[in-house]
């Protein structure tokens, strides 16, 4: 909102601008859809970690998957909830795992860490995809479909730069098999996640997700209103709204066009601009959403014919630099818990940063004709 206050006084436009913008934001449907997306992801991960039903799943796939399947699935899982430096609640359930396989701490915290985010690429209730569609102008359908592949693409990476530390295979959990509790307790995600991908408004699945969540957990009123005052992040909520104020505020002032024309007359190539800003930014904010708040705006308008990969493009750089800044939360957090050196750490983590930069650019960069 001071960004936007800032742009508006300096673009030598009417102060209306700023009523304009405004309008333009309470408006469009996208706001409200956004809003409430971000609202009850916050809540779902919170009611998922509240009533115990994320860790009784965990426990439940210790007696039916082997230890180095865990290590992976485990921040991935916890990777579904969203909130900062989420990445330390799965710390302690991979502990144990990770000593079965006498991993040294540096290992344990690339796994928990690289792990937990494979999700950038495929997950509709990760608001960081869901930010990223809206801000260069796509469904979040649209976005998630052309980017799916890519899923894939950061999974293998952490396994293969994990290949030369796992061991050998280790033999399933002592916990007993009991597939009841592992299908209880993925089946709201599993629903969320089909219905979304199925065209449902994502607040609608949502909804529905949290609602199977209380049934199977026999949650009260009166506690479930306490999860609702307790777990919704308000602040990135409304954070939502501001990052939609500021782009509507950036196309009615056209200060990129002018911002472009500078550039590109100074002799500097769009391409590395979409290169430099996007990497540079998610490793300066160390979170993806403020990265997309601050690069996107700026840098689809120049874009002119936006495409679903150029804005796959862009977004590579942001996950890319994000996931190798020595400030990302989940990193400083995980690197505390295990008490690892950050310098080994990173033999493992900038490697595999660097592979998932130059595979997820190049896949947007042909996908989109170039």
């Amino acid at each position: 909102m001071a960004s936007s206050l800032v742009l508006g006084f300096t673009a030598e436009k009417p102060l209306s601008i700023y009523t304009d913008a405004a309008l333009k934001t309470f408006t469009d449907p996208t706001t409200f859809d956004l809003f409430a997306a971000v609202a009850l992801i916050t809540l779902l991960g919170y009611i998922l970690n509240e009533t115990g039903l994320m860790a009784e799943t965990i426990e439940g796939l210790r007696g039916i998957l082997s230890s180095r399947v865990l290590l992976s699935l485990i921040p991935a899982l916890f990777g579904i909830l969203t909130m900062p430096g989420g990445a330390l609640m799965s710390a302690p359930f991979n502990e144990l795992e990770a000593d079965r396989l006498k991993l040294s701490s540096e290992q344990k915290t690339y796994m928990n860490v690289w792990f937990r985010h494979v999700w950038f690429w495929a997950s509709p209730i990760s608001p960081t995809p869901i930010l990223a569609a809206a801000l260069a102008g796509f469904t979040q359908r649209e976005f998630l479909f052309a980017e799916m592949p890519l899923f894939a693409v950061s999974v293998a990476i952490g396994f293969v730069a994990s290949r030369g530390f796992m061991g050998k295979p280790v033999e399933k959990g002592s916990a007993s098999k009991d597939y009841r509790i592992v299908v209880k307790g993925l089946a709201p995600i599993a629903a969320v996640i089909s219905l979304s991908l199925l065209g449902l408004p994502i607040w609608v699945a949502l909804t529905l997700g949290i609602a199977m969540i209380l049934i199977i957990k026999h949650v009260s009123l009166s506690a479930f209103m306490g999860f609702v005052r307790k777990g919704i992040r308000w602040d990135i909520a409304i954070a939502v709204v501001a990052m939609l104020y500021f782009r509507y505020l950036i196309i009615i002032s056209g200060s990129v066009n002018a911002l472009l024309s500078n550039l590109l007359n100074q002799g500097i190539p769009l391409l590395l601009i979409l290169v430099a800003v996007p990497v540079a930014v998610g490793v300066i904010s160390a979170t993806p959403t403020v990265g997309l708040a601050m690069a996107f705006p700026l840098l689809v308008p120049m874009c002119g014919n936006m495409s679903v990969y150029l804005a796959g493009f862009m977004y590579a750089g942001i996950v890319s630099g994000y996931l190798a800044s020595p400030m990302h939360l989940c990193l400083v957090l995980t690197n505390g818990y295990y008490k690892s050196s950050l310098g080994k750490v990173y033999r493992y983590l900038v490697p595999s940063a660097i592979a998932l930069y130059l595979a997820t650019g190049a896949y947007n960069l042909l996908m989109n004709g170039v």
